[in-house]
């Protein structure tokens, strides 16, 4: 197979036509045509991700975020576009497209949390009423803190931030990486809580204001679950076929 059915198959649930403007979902570097060997998946596009995907003979990465979200006016030899040129390496970025995508990254949220499915959108984008963010419901009501705690097992979180609310939570927004601008959204579609990642204080404080739980659970933590669910994915539509996620696919960041 080659690198141009690998992303016709990625456009068949996460259409590429969806992605937000200024979004750069796309074969990214490499040949369409060129045949597949075997594929890296990852969320993040680093020298480490490279480096791997070289050693073992990787000749496609499968990237959530871009490697360039903007044109580029350089390459230089520390820059990862460097090393997979070099190295003939393809990369396929699938980004806000999945993200709005049924069954994309906000739905495997909700079943790793254990929650209820939903149709709800926070804030529909397309057409056909797909969009950011989705709205369930706890059967049983939670607090702040085991939602809280229920994130950081779900995601595998180092930390996870919170603003309590103090009051008994059912009603749960949820929304992948950064999905902080849905706050107000959320709160005025009654929501209890909300979970996402990158929340920035003056956010805090809306929801600390507004009564609403609000769960920062990190960005790479949200969507770093992407990279299971897209090797199965692969794997079910292509029996046979070599893929694995990335061992370097790894907060880069550390806490103390």
């Amino acid at each position: 197979m080659t690198v141009n059915d690998i992303y016709n198959f990625l456009d068949e649930f996460a259409p590429f036509k969806n992605q937000m403007d200024g979004d750069n979902s796309r074969i990214t570097t490499g040949d369409p045509n060129a045949e597949v060997k075997k594929i890296l998946v990852c969320l993040d596009v680093t020298n480490a991700i490279v480096k791997e995907a070289a050693e073992k003979d990787c000749n496609l990465v499968i990237a959530h975020h871009p490697l360039l979200y903007r044109q580029a006016n350089k390459v230089m030899s520390n820059d990862p576009l460097h090393a997979l040129i070099r190295n003939n390496i393809n990369l396929i970025s699938i980004h806000t497209n999945l993200d709005v995508a049924p069954g994309g990254i906000t739905d495997q949220m909700l079943v790793l949390l254990g929650l209820p499915e939903s149709d709800k959108v926070i804030a529909p984008i397309n057409s056909d009423g797909t969009g950011f963010g989705k709205i369930t419901a706890f059967d049983n009501p939670v607090s702040a803190k085991e939602l809280a705690e229920k994130c950081k097992s779900a995601f595998n979180c180092s930390v996870v931030r919170y603003v309590d609310a103090k009051k008994p939570v059912t009603v749960v927004g949820v929304g992948s990486g950064n999905c902080s601008d849905l706050v107000e959204t959320a709160i005025s579609l009654g929501c209890d809580a909300f979970i996402c990642g990158d929340i920035k204080n003056d956010v805090m404080i809306l929801a600390f204001n507004s009564g609403l739980t609000l769960i920062d659970a990190g960005h790479f933590h949200t969507e770093d679950i992407f990279c299971d669910d897209m090797v199965k994915r692969l794997k079910e539509r292509f029996p046979g076929l070599d893929a694995e996620k990335a061992e370097n696919s790894t907060d880069v960041c550390s806490y103390v």
